[in-house]
């Protein structure tokens, strides 16, 4: 017996009625299976509306990842942003660039190298409950003792940039060293309390009443290509960190290295105030003697986000002078709070 055809309006409500019971069930069944997928590297930095901006120069499908590499003298560790397609597990990621190195063109480039020995392997990380366990082979131990410091650091700092690591285990072939080739000691775990580019001799734990700043000053690499550096700067213990690490940037880099600052000598700092991650700056006048045209106002900018968002709490920084909000000479604007930016000293 032949079957009534049905109507074709019949159909299309049929299928549509049954689409959005699909959907309703995919809504409810999505989230369930992604909460009992166990995610031991979500750490992926948040975004605000100047990281969307940033982001949008990047071609689809690319993540920019923050990684450390030596500058060509050999004395500063630099952070620098490549790209990577887009992937779940950004800490193996984000190490297995430390290791590869720059490209050959942009150690051409930009006289780049990683400290890390070439051979390394990865052979597990997790991360839980702010502790980074990575365990590295034993062709890791093959680096210069004299380059121990920057070696680790490379490792740890490229790890914590990560909004959910806090500190980072260092194992070698499954097993915690009593001590790595250059002494140091390998039981513990490293911070951010270690310091990056120390302007000291001897390991910050070691000094009783001192803290650590981190100062983002600048240097100049390849063919005039501007690259900004972070050196940790041991100051005396008990005062205000915000006071310090602001009078400690303007006083500039040390004298015997080839770190450069924007910022004006003879510029002094008013008053500052922190309110819900917002910290506002008052600085003198004497910040508008600058130099340098537009390049010089983005590295006045850059330095004095780069630095105060180190310390903990300070999300985004209000520059103000004199009291005022301002919009520099070349178009650098004041006018609203400043994020650090997301892409740091990009090499790609």
């Amino acid at each position: 017996m032949k079957m009534p055809r049905c109507p074709l309006y019949l159909l299309l409500m049929v299928s549509l009625v049954g689409m959005f019971l699909l959907q309703g069930c995919l809504e409810d069944y999505l989230p369930k299976k992604l909460q009992e997928k166990e995610r031991s590297e979500s750490i992926i930095p948040g975004e605000n509306r100047q990281e969307e901006q940033e982001r949008e120069m990047l071609p689809e499908g690319v993540l920019p990842l923050r990684v450390y590499f030596m500058e060509g003298k050999g004395h500063y560790l630099i952070p620098v942003t490549v790209t990577i397609p887009w992937t779940e597990g950004v800490g193996r990621a984000a190490l297995e660039k430390v290791i590869e190195g720059p490209t050959p063109a942009q150690e051409m480039r930009y006289g780049l190298y990683s400290p890390v020995p070439p051979t390394t392997e990865i052979l597990g990380l997790t991360i839980r409950d702010g502790l980074a366990k990575l365990d590295l082979s034993g062709s890791f131990l093959s680096y210069d003792p004299g380059e121990e410091r920057q070696v680790l650091n490379s490792i740890v700092f490229t790890l914590l940039q990560f909004p959910t690591v806090k500190e980072v285990q260092l194992l070698v072939d499954g097993v915690a060293l009593e001590a790595f080739p250059g002494g140091t000691p390998g039981k513990g775990t490293f911070s951010r309390e270690r310091g990056i580019n120390l302007e000291i001799a001897v390991e910050p734990e070691a000094l009783e009443d001192a803290q650590l700043v981190t100062l983002y000053f600048y240097t100049v690499l390849g063919d005039s290509h501007i690259f900004y550096v972070p050196v940790s700067r041991v100051v005396a213990g008990g005062e205000d960190i915000i006071k310090v690490t602001i009078e400690e940037l303007l006083k500039g880099p040390r004298q015997d290295g080839f770190l450069f600052s924007e910022l004006p000598p003879g510029t002094v700092l008013r008053g500052y105030s922190l309110d819900d991650g917002i910290l506002s700056v008052d600085f003198s006048r004497e910040l508008l003697n600058y130099k340098g045209g537009l390049r010089g106002e983005k590295n006045i900018s850059a330095q004095i986000v780069l630095s105060l968002t180190e310390i903990p709490g300070v999300e985004k920084v209000q520059l103000l002078v004199e009291g005022e909000k301002v919009t520099l000479h070349y178009g650098t604007s004041f006018q609203e709070p400043l994020s650090p930016p997301l892409l740091v000293n990009p090499i790609i």
